[in-house]
């Protein structure tokens, strides 16, 4: 259970980090008409995660992340543009058709928005050619959002427990071999 206290720790520092932190860009992500896209009473945040993330619309991008938009999982870069991102994403969409993604908590200090998030699906799909295993998968996970001045996105950092990723599919991990 030590893995838990993780999430609430950063929760806490940002929570904390968050009040005294004056805004260092001249943008509201709560109000930015880029993001709303014409959805009352939703904020930018809202919108990218519910109509981009569980539907895979690439048009919604257009025009709200940067030519140079990074997307790190775990520290790793795994997109570092709109076809990466997208490509990225369709294969979540083929390994897991009826997967959401569901925002637990958000916060928004300046030009940043932090993220914590629930991933749920069954493995019914080609999963990064790797056969489906039938299995239903549920993850936590954190995201922090970095918007430039015209409220575009640019960096994206994603962090969640990839070893219980792979063991809800069924995988498992052997000992090295140390002869």
């Amino acid at each position: 259970m030590e893995w838990q206290t993780i999430p609430i720790t950063i929760m806490f520092l940002l929570f904390i980090s968050c009040k005294n932190e004056t805004k260092s860009l001249d943008i509201d992500l709560h109000k930015d008409n880029k993001w709303t896209m014409g959805v009352k009473e939703q904020t930018g945040v809202q919108t990218f995660v519910d109509n981009y993330l569980n539907t895979i619309n690439d048009t919604l991008l257009n025009g709200k992340i940067t030519k140079n938009y990074t997307r790190n999982m775990n520290g790793i870069p795994v997109a570092t543009n709109k076809i990466e991102l997208n490509a990225k994403m369709n294969l979540y969409a083929i390994g897991f058709p009826n997967y959401t993604i569901d925002k637990t908590y958000t916060e928004i200090c300046g030009n940043r928005a932090f993220i914590q998030w629930e991933f749920s699906g069954t493995n019914t799909g080609l999963f990064a050619e790797v056969t489906a295993t039938g299995k239903k998968v549920h993850i936590t996970g954190f995201s922090q959002l970095y918007f430039n001045k015209e409220g575009e996105l640019y960096q994206e950092d994603i962090f969640f427990n990839e070893l219980d990723f792979l063991q809800q599919l069924g995988y498992s991990l052997s000992p090295p071999n140390l002869k």
